[in-house]
């Protein structure tokens, strides 16, 4: 079948531009001067036999995994990618304590600390009230000065001027006394009113139990040692030429937080440590032991 007329002239045409632009292109060839040919560079052979040579390795930039750094805990504390330390945890103390991998201990942290927490204790008030005796009427307290430990029986009225204190009242009644966890008793309990001169405020002390200032102290001594020194937070002190500072004392659980400074450290030592009784994880927890209250008869 015979194509269109008007596809024979679009094809027709294609041709002849084809034609011209192939005409034109071959003249530019023709006519264009050729460019003018590069001399090559000729080649000597060297008279010395070949010897291989190595090109000089590149630089390379390497850096050294650093040390792993102690914790805030103390120098024991040290973690690393594949050799963590053993921790343990202390039931009695209520606190996490751990052996540190030797491979990661330095000299200084090898250096025995040099200083033992043998236990921690609250300051008891001055005066305590450990009994009564007597009636309705005329009961009469069981006093025990806590410096001297003298023991002593005293009522409403009574001054203790070697401790600045002086008895304001004293009563004996039946108070609701929690035995176990569901049951409750009522015990006679003694109390007293005190006025303290030295703080100029009142105080109530009672029989059943002790009464404190507030204050803690710690007893520490050297490893081996059983003369003890006692402390408070913020004291400073020296055993030999190595310098030590509470830094915070804890009665519960038991623990002070010390920095110790020498000339063969090269940074301050801070660890915190533990009464030497409870320092080993498995040691057991002995049974509290509560004086029994004085009654009246």
């Amino acid at each position: 079948m015979a194509a269109p007329s008007s596809e024979k002239v679009l094809l027709g045409a294609a041709a002849l531009v084809a034609l011209a632009s192939a005409a034109g292109f071959g003249w530019i060839t023709f006519t264009h001067p050729s460019a003018a040919s590069t001399p090559l560079p000729r080649v000597e052979l060297a008279t010395s036999p070949y010897e291989p040579k190595a090109p000089d390795a590149p630089a390379v930039r390497t850096d050294t995994w650093g040390a792993p750094a102690a914790q805030s805990r103390g120098r024991e504390w040290i973690y690393d990618a594949f050799t963590p330390p053993e921790i343990f945890y202390n039931a009695r103390s209520k606190q996490f304590s751990v052996k540190p991998p030797s491979s990661l201990l330095d000299e200084d942290a090898l250096e025995s600390y040099g200083l033992e927490l043998v236990s921690v204790r609250p300051e008891p008030f001055r005066l305590q009230l450990i009994g009564y005796v007597g009636g309705e009427g005329s009961w009469r307290g069981t006093f025990q000065n806590a410096v001297t430990g003298e023991v002593f029986l005293g009522s409403a009225g009574r001054r203790v001027p070697t401790l600045g204190i002086t008895i304001k009242s004293l009563d004996v009644s039946l108070q609701p006394i929690r035995v176990g966890e569901n049951t409750t008793v009522k015990q006679r309990v003694a109390s007293a009113v005190i006025f303290d001169e030295r703080a100029n405020r009142d105080v109530t002390l009672t029989h059943r139990e002790r009464q404190f200032t507030g204050v803690i102290s710690a007893f520490v001594a050297a490893p081996g040692e059983t003369a003890t020194r006692e402390v408070r937070e913020g004291d400073a002190f020296k055993i030999g030429e190595t310098s030590y500072r509470i830094e915070a004392v804890k009665l519960t659980p038991a623990s002070i937080e010390v920095t110790k400074e020498s000339a063969s450290l090269s940074q301050p030592d801070r660890r915190v440590l533990l009464p030497r009784e409870v320092e080993t994880p498995d040691a057991p927890e002995p049974e509290p032991v509560t004086p029994a209250p004085t009654a009246g008869r």
